[in-house]
């Protein structure tokens, strides 16, 4: 596995140094093509076939820009009169005249000839006196004349007995003509072979061998940059195809890098950004070669440095489980965090217990080594000593306390805080027993309550639990008997000659009697083993709606001899949850039986099935006929009856029931009291 990592980290290197080289050379080679200072390999304003590439000297931007342009300064500016140039002063344009005619002295390889028509003065470096005689007499190797009339500037360019024109250069070369020359003439040839002079100045074999080697170092770039874009496609593919992680989670320099604070890679990443921008823009005003090569590798360098940061950056969010943990990182939020650490510990200190007795025992302590120290520098008549034993050991003494009682209140305050979680009912929670003091002790007998309140509650849960078992149990021990008492009353019935008459109306109220006892052992059976959990649980998914009706029509006839009008709103689609349908049905019928019995005759009764993000709410409201004075959680207790008088049939169990069954089945049962309206709510999740 080391291995593949350290493969795989190899291709990464490979893949951030091509790509790093690649984008390096864009800006060098967008310099190279189409720079308008002194350098460029592309093909002049002057000819219509351009090229990327100029193989041809002559006919570059280097020649146009580069050379002619001060050539063409020096020679206009030889022949300058103080007429065209009224705004200089006649010792400034001789200045100048001058230092062109130095400048054109320095100038190898070529001969050129300027002349101003309106003074008919001319400057050459040859014996003729007209241009017609020199372009007559002199061709080289390139042959250029620039020709002023009134102030608009043609240009004029021979190259191998080819010609070539513009009729108006003014906006090219406009702002070389500094000196407003009004008609002016002037024709420069190259030499065909150039001769190794040991001048002061070749200016003219210097720009060819510049332009030479911008050519041939153009050339390597488009191969490098070739090379490099293939080399990147191939290790980042590579790279990506390899199912080991370089830096994981648990990489011992992804957490180093985690160590370096996020405010060093943000101004590290702009310290590169800035210095890339400027490599980038001082590189369009480098004159020489050699320079070329280091702005290249500064490019790379800065580029390298900003994919390095954008990488490791990238792999500190992905180790985080929210992006926005990396704020993590910062030496701002650590020092926040910090902060308000100690603000708590500090809140803590504050709301701790009194401490006068150690305080008055502090500041004692602190007088007195104070004043011993004071007496001990006074009596050797030490200055050093009244410092050291004063002052200095007094506040050693005060700082060292002060850190032993904070750290003993913060001990406090986290035990109150546990005293806090157990008392909102964690009892399980445990204090950590630190040191063997009165705080130890405290928080040791804080622990044992907590163990005290669990086995309190497992006995009250178990009492419960014994309660139900033991309803439950009597419940089915009396159905043996009471079964038997209700089939022998139905053979009594069957009798014929039952003798006196009267013993009929026996037999019949202990037939109702019987009936009713019956009711009130399955009703009691039933809340018991809903209310303890024991129920066998049949769940599926029902149609709430059809179940509803269901229960409707089987009570119908009850509900009719209550006068009652039945107002139903419900959804004509099907509304499916997941519930238990015999226990489901029972709790409607449960709530459709008191509807019956406890309603105002001739009301209406209002059930509703109401969907509702994501839930299924039934809804039933009746007028109660008796008085509704109690709270709705004391109508769901056991036993309990809105009929308090209890002429009424019935067993107080109904709602307890309907409401622990709802419960079992993970829905919400509810009731509301407004006046005499009674609303119970059964609410389930909806299943699509």
């Amino acid at each position: 596995m080391k291995e593949n990592k350290k493969l795989k980290f190899s291709f990464l290197i490979v893949a951030m140094i091509s790509l790093s080289l690649l984008l390096a050379m864009i800006p060098t080679t967008f310099n190279f093509i189409i720079t308008t200072n002194s350098r460029g390999v592309m093909t002049s304003y002057m000819h219509e076939d351009k090229k990327l590439i100029e193989d041809d000297f002559y006919k570059s931007k280097a020649f146009d820009e580069a050379l002619i342009r001060p050539l063409l300064y020096w020679t206009s500016t030889s022949v300058i009169d103080e007429n065209d140039n009224r705004n200089y002063e006649k010792d400034y344009l001789e200045n100048k005249k001058e230092s062109a005619k130095k400048q054109l002295s320095y100038v190898k390889n070529i001969k050129y000839i300027a002349i101003n028509k309106d003074t008919n003065e001319v400057y050459s470096n040859t014996d003729y006196k007209t241009i017609e005689d020199f372009k007559k007499n002199i061709k080289g190797k390139c042959d250029v004349y620039v020709s002023s009339n009134d102030y608009n500037t043609s240009y004029t360019k021979e190259i191998k007995n080819k010609t070539y024109e513009k009729a108006n250069v003014n906006k090219e070369l406009g702002d070389v003509l500094v000196y407003n020359l009004k008609d002016f003439d002037v024709c420069i040839s190259i030499n065909k072979n150039f001769e190794n002079y040991s001048g002061y100045y070749d200016k003219v074999s210097e720009i060819k061998i510049d332009f030479d080697s911008e050519v041939f170092y153009f050339k390597i770039i488009i191969v490098s940059s070739i090379i490099s874009l293939i080399l990147f496609i191939v290790s980042i593919s590579i790279y990506k195809k390899m199912k080991c992680e370089v830096l994981d989670r648990n990489s011992f320099y992804l957490k180093f890098y985690k160590i370096i604070p996020l405010e060093i890679y943000i101004i590290a990443s702009l310290f590169l950004l800035y210095s890339l921008i400027g490599i980038i823009k001082t590189g369009y005003s480098v004159y020489y070669y050699y320079n070329v090569l280091d702005h290249l590798v500064y490019t790379f360098i800065c580029i390298f440095g900003l994919l390095a940061i954008a990488y490791i950056l990238r792999k500190e969010i992905k180790s985080f489980d929210k992006p926005i943990e990396i704020l993590k990182t910062s030496l701002i939020v650590r020092v926040l965090i910090l902060g308000k650490k100690i603000f708590k510990d500090t809140n803590k200190v504050t709301k701790s217990v009194p401490l006068a007795k150690r305080i008055i025992i502090l500041a004692m302590l602190s007088v007195g080594v104070g004043t011993i120290g004071w007496f001990i520098g006074f009596l050797f008549g030490s200055t050093l000593l009244l410092f050291l034993f004063g002052p200095i050991l007094s506040l050693t003494i005060v700082v060292l306390y002060v850190y032993y009682l904070i750290k003993k209140l913060a001990y406090l305050s986290y035990i109150m805080e546990g005293t806090e979680r157990i008392k909102g009912g964690d009892i399980h929670y445990k204090l950590d027993i630190i040191g063997d003091d009165n705080f130890s002790n405290l928080a040791e007998n804080i622990n044992n309550i907590g163990d005290g309140l669990d086995k309190a509650i497992y006995n009250q849960l178990k009492s419960e639990r014994l309660k139900s078992e033991l309803i439950t149990n009597v419940s089915h021990d009396l159905k043996t008997p009471l079964t038997s008492i209700i089939n022998y009353i139905e053979l009594i019935k069957k009798e014929e000659d039952i003798k006196p008459e009267h013993i009929k109306d026996y037999v019949n109220v202990l037939d109702s009697k019987s009936k009713r006892l019956k009711v009130l052992i399955e009703d009691l059976f039933e809340a018991s083993k809903a209310s303890s959990g024991n129920l066998e649980l049949n769940m599926e998914k029902i149609d709430i709606t059809q179940l509803l009706r269901q229960a409707i029509g089987e009570m119908e006839e009850k509900l009719s001899k209550a006068n009652l009008d039945l107002k139903l709103r419900a959804p004509e689609e099907k509304t499916y949850i997941m519930a238990d349908g015999k226990k489901l049905y029972r709790v409607l019928e449960n709530l459709l039986s008191n509807i019956s019995k406890y309603s105002l005759d001739n009301t209406r009764v209002y059930i509703d099935i109401i969907e509702e993000n994501d839930k299924v709410k039934l809804t039933m409201k009746n007028i109660s006929s008796y008085e509704l004075n109690f709270d709705p959680e004391e109508i769901m207790e056991r036993f309990k009856r809105a009929d308090e008088s209890r002429n009424t049939e019935g067993s107080g169990l109904g709602l307890a029931i309907a409401r622990d069954l709802v419960n079992a089945q993970g829905g919400r049962f509810e009731i509301d009291i407004d006046g005499d309206l009674f609303k119970s709510v059964v609410e389930f999740n909806l299943i699509y």
